[in-house]
């Protein structure tokens, strides 16, 4: 099959999104498919097997601006290795929209992957006349998570399929190094006010203040417009200079080092459609705090594989009792792997692969294929 993948990120180098694009048109390369990466990062890094291309877009900064005049180019490149089926990433992405719109101009089936939660809407009007674009146009939608389908479900009023993102579990396995005298909490995210990187560091000092007689320390991988001031802001507070250290941006290779050393995994985001960072120290062995907002809770079991928290003071009220309690730690750390296999990319390929059959097939109404793949 030709497939077209569609994003504006595609940066593998580094987490999040990128990385799951990067990794899925591996997999699928892997399993016999021919793809076509579109996208409007600048000097994409390619891998073997696939063909990535930069297509010109108006920026400000590293976000692409919605011009309509785009989709006749859009369709021309398409037209010039017509593929059998579009998968464009990302609900508000001038790329993605243009591609279905495109698609949909030369008779191409395509399927449109939403990464993100929709509610409260980030600008009200706007965003519904947007996403009613992009949602009409697509052949298939899907989601990452139940919250997140059931988000586009409310918004678009179509029946939305949910194919979660994946990982090389076995990749993520590393040999735990915890020291016996520490307790090392790492966090992986932006440091940007949507991922609430602040009350990470305020859940911290509760727990540092809680159990004075304990080696706390806390690593934050991730970098952002708010790292200067969190870092004056730890520096300043007694309770817990010295026992923070921001890492900046990581590699996936730099996140697997922290998490072999790391007691627990704290992920402050109240607003994540699915939370890679969790599922990649779940993978690692490593127990998990975080707010069970959002797909969160479909990723953690709460008194399992982790603590769930509702508000910013439950969270540190977990952080702190997951950090005085090694008992817990270890009967968590124990079943973290179990249930891995289907977040697997030999999963997550597949179903994407039955989405792409099905949208193709004129006797297979949308209906039918959200609910054969539930």
């Amino acid at each position: 099959m030709r497939i077209a993948l569609v994003s504006d990120w595609w940066a593998p180098r580094i987490g999040g999104i990128e990385s799951q694009l990067t990794d899925l048109a591996g997999e699928l390369v892997r399993r016999g498919h021919r793809v076509r990466v579109l996208t409007t990062t600048r000097n994409p890094t390619t891998r073997e097997g696939l063909s990535v291309e930069y297509v010109a877009a108006p920026m400000i900064g590293d976000i692409a601006v919605p011009d309509p005049r785009r989709i006749t180019d859009i369709a021309r490149l398409l037209d010039r290795d017509r593929p059998d089926v579009v998968h464009a990433h990302g609900m508000f992405s001038p790329l993605a929209i243009g591609a279905v719109v495109a698609a949909q101009r030369l008779g191409v089936h395509s399927v449109a992957t939403v990464h993100s939660l929709l509610r409260p809407w980030p600008v009200h009007a706007a965003a519904r006349a947007i996403f009613s674009l992009f949602s009409n146009r697509a052949g298939q939608l899907t989601a990452v998570s139940r919250a997140a389908a059931a988000d586009v479900e409310h918004a678009s009023g179509r029946p939305v399929v949910v194919v979660a993102n994946g990982l090389d579990i076995d990749a993520w396995r590393v040999d735990r190094a915890v020291r016996a005298n520490e307790v090392r909490i790492v966090g992986v995210l932006r440091l940007v006010p949507k991922k609430q990187p602040r009350d990470l560091i305020e859940a911290f000092a509760v727990a540092c203040r809680a159990h004075p007689g304990l080696n706390l320390q806390l690593t934050i991988a991730g970098d952002g417009p708010l790292r200067e001031p969190l870092e004056r802001e730890v520096a300043a507070n007694a309770v817990i200079a010295g026992r923070v250290t921001f890492a900046g941006a990581c590699a996936r290779d730099g996140v697997r080092a922290l998490l072999a050393q790391a007691s627990i995994l704290a992920h402050p985001g109240a607003r994540e459609a699915f939370g890679i960072a969790l599922l990649e120290a779940r993978a690692a062995g490593v127990p998990i705090v975080a707010m069970g907002a959002g797909g969160v809770a479909e990723l953690v079991e709460h008194g399992r594989t982790g603590l769930l928290a509702v508000t910013r003071d439950e969270f540190g009220r977990h952080l702190t009792t997951l950090a005085g309690d090694p008992a817990m730690r270890e009967r968590m750390a124990a079943v973290t792997r179990d249930g891995l296999e289907r977040f697997t990319w030999t999963a997550i390929a597949s179903r994407y692969e039955e989405a792409y059959e099905f949208v193709g097939s004129s006797i297979a109404a949308p209906s039918a294929l959200s609910n054969a793949l539930r």
